[in-house]
């Protein structure tokens, strides 16, 4: 990263006295982690600090110091008194369109991120496509500016890099990922802690629904991979939800021989649409998400949402159909 950004975040951070933080709202331990990282560094500093999510934080993230502090009340937005604001691992920044207009002054967005489709949405964008983390790049901006440092970050920013990389054992671990989460163990962060918490924390129904959707494996001819598919009865049925399903398609990714470039996981959700979770050992599976369903994500992880669509299986092959009018033929897109 040109040290030029990194001199313009300092600067803008360093003359703020309220600093709201934005997590994405596809909440996982990157962006979460990234953003309390921030959090307690900043408040180190001296700062009055806000934190903002849109949903939820799941409960395997919430171990984390500082998740106590995220709101999901939007009236922080109007707060007048806010001089920056920033937001880290949200690759595109459509959510916070409607969120901004809220705000009684136009204030300075700085942007985190490791996602190479990031359109650069922020008055300061610090994208960095080849690390292998958004929680990687804020340690190294953290790092570069001197900012204080403590235990409680630590934690924070080693689940960013942690949980995007599977435990550094996924492809897109980078060398920079592994100095920097020996750092951050240096630093205070446990390592065993939040693979605890993020890998093996499974409840019954999780592995039910995991059992179901391995029973379902097929082969999937649109993305040339292994695949399998999980409906929203299943999920009712289970009474699981979107926690239980998450780290199929890592699962699944590292566990298939080698025979097997990609995998997919499809899924019905409750606002009737079908999302796809994407994971590859080599090919760009982003461009092919982009290209098929308006998808996006990294080159090896990547996702989409087919609105207005439901899954169905026909002699074990599940294939997205969209909904049309009731005159018309079913439209399968999958």
């Amino acid at each position: 990263m040109n040290n030029l950004v990194y001199n313009k975040i300092a600067d803008l951070v360093r003359n703020a006295n309220r600093i709201l933080l934005l997590t994405d709202e596809r909440i996982d331990g990157d962006t979460t982690g990234s953003t309390l990282g921030l959090y307690h560094v900043l408040s180190a500093m001296g700062k009055h600090v806000d934190v903002f999510s849109p949903k939820a934080i799941p409960h395997t993230l919430q171990f984390m110091p500082g998740v106590e502090a995220i709101s999901h009340d939007a009236s922080l937005f109007e707060q007048d008194d806010i001089d920056l604001v920033i937001i880290c691992d949200c690759s595109d920044g459509t959510y916070i369109k409607q969120f901004l207009p809220k705000m009684q002054r136009k204030v300075p967005l700085i942007s985190f991120d490791h996602h190479s489709t990031n359109p650069r949405y922020g008055t300061v964008n610090c994208i960095e496509p080849n690390a292998a983390s958004t929680a990687d790049v804020v340690w190294r901006f953290i790092k570069f500016a001197g900012l204080p440092m403590n235990k409680a970050a630590a934690q924070c920013l080693l689940t960013g890099i942690t949980t995007d990389t599977q435990a550094l054992f996924s492809a897109n671990t980078t060398g920079d990922a592994i100095e920097a989460s020996a750092e951050l163990t240096k630093l205070g962060g446990r390592l065993h802690d939040i693979v605890r918490h993020t890998f093996m924390n499974k409840s019954e129904t999780s592995l039910k629904l995991w059992g179901l959707a391995f029973e379902r494996l097929f082969y999937d001819e649109s993305f040339d991979a292994i695949a399998t598919a999980i409906t929203l009865e299943d999920i009712q049925r289970y009474e699981a939800n979107t926690e239980d399903i998450e780290g199929i398609s890592n699962f699944l990714n590292a566990m298939l021989d080698e025979t097997h470039e990609v995998v997919v996981v499809y899924r019905e959700t409750d606002d009737g649409a079908v999302k796809g979770s994407v994971r590859s050992r080599g090919r760009n599976v982003a461009k092919q998400a982009e290209a098929m369903y308006g998808g996006g994500g990294h080159k090896l992880a990547a996702g989409f949402k087919v609105k207005n669509a439901h899954l169905k299986e026909d002699d074990g092959i599940w294939k997205i159909v969209k909904h049309l009018q009731s005159d018309q033929a079913p439209n399968f897109v999958s």
